[in-house]
């Protein structure tokens, strides 16, 4: 997450159903060196479109065979988990994310960062972030207004947002166009959206390597492959996911490790209270800055030059 939202690296766009992997430059006005290119992997990490594998064959295909006992499986598994997840009322997780991006010299580079997340449905949000650099940021929605701040600047964006969480989640990233890995697992949407896009799905074994028993699932979208270890039993939450973007240049991978879950905290209010140090600065979120896409031109009749 950045203050300010992101420079977008060859114009690709960003959303929270995010219909293809976007490279993106973590912003040099909050201070990030411009070097540092990281890659915006999933809003919803998950969730990319490219041209669909085969889509190359007759429109008029044959009909796909039965999906086999493990297959049907993995399915159940990744609906049980989206299920369980939208249904919780509240929770707390802290995640270790990691994502690669490409650099002009042809090496991919390996970027991550830690969360701390604490959601209260309908909502409330609280997301604190700490980047692989040091860097801190807090993105907040108190169900009335979302607030990004960067604790080492010192500054802060605020834009009105009523509603729930989802609503926010999709203004944050589609009308904002910030940065909020595997937004999806926070909305309630998840339970139909995910299971949706999965073209194919499949079981690859139980293990505890993650220290608990856990169903390693792996299938794609159409243009990324995906990997979930969840937890066995009755509480099927996500321990860790690994995608990677099979239809972008290099094939980046992007993962997230999830751990202290708290499916029933006792939050107190000032939990999604903003307390912000005296001296903090408000500024605009990016998208809200006017931009000069072309320079003026002069008034025919006046020789003027228009605003």
């Amino acid at each position: 997450m950045s203050v300010g939202g992101v420079s977008v690296d060859g114009g690709l766009r960003v959303g929270i159903w995010v219909s293809e992997l976007e490279p993106l430059m973590k912003p040099g006005s909050m201070g990030r060196s411009p070097a540092r290119i990281r890659a915006s992997l999933a809003v919803v990490a998950i969730l990319t479109a490219a041209p669909a594998l085969g889509a190359d064959q007759p429109a008029a295909a044959s009909k796909p065979p039965a999906p086999t006992e493990s297959q049907r499986e993995a399915a159940a598994i990744l609906q049980g988990m989206v299920s369980y997840i939208s249904g919780l009322k509240a929770f707390t997780v802290t995640s270790r994310h990691a994502y690669q991006a490409l650099q002009s010299t042809g090496q991919m580079i390996e970027f991550g960062e830690t969360r701390r997340v604490s959601l209260a449905r309908p909502d409330r949000l609280r997301v604190e972030e700490v980047s692989s650099d040091g860097r801190r940021d807090l993105a907040l929605f108190d169900g009335k207004s979302i607030t990004m701040f960067n604790a080492d600047d010192g500054v802060y964006a605020q834009a009105p947002q009523p509603g729930s969480v989802d609503d926010a989640l999709v203004y944050f990233v589609r009308d904002l166009r910030m940065r909020m890995p595997l937004a999806q697992l926070l909305s309630t949407r998840v339970r139909t959206d995910l299971p949706e896009l999965v073209k194919e799905v499949d079981y690859v074994e139980s293990t505890d390597l993650l220290g608990v028993a856990t169903h390693h699932i792996a299938g794609r979208t159409d243009s990324a492959e995906f990997q979930f270890w969840i937890a066995e039993g009755d509480r099927p939450l996500p321990l860790r996911v690994v995608i990677r973007y099979i239809a972008e240049k290099g094939q980046p991978q992007f993962w997230a490790e999830f751990s202290n879950w708290n499916t029933s905290p006792q939050l107190a209010s000032s939990t999604f209270q903003l307390a912000l140090p005296k001296d903090a600065r408000k500024i605009a979120f990016a998208v809200q800055v006017p931009r000069i896409d072309a320079a003026p031109q002069p008034a025919a009749a006046t020789g003027e030059v228009k605003p």
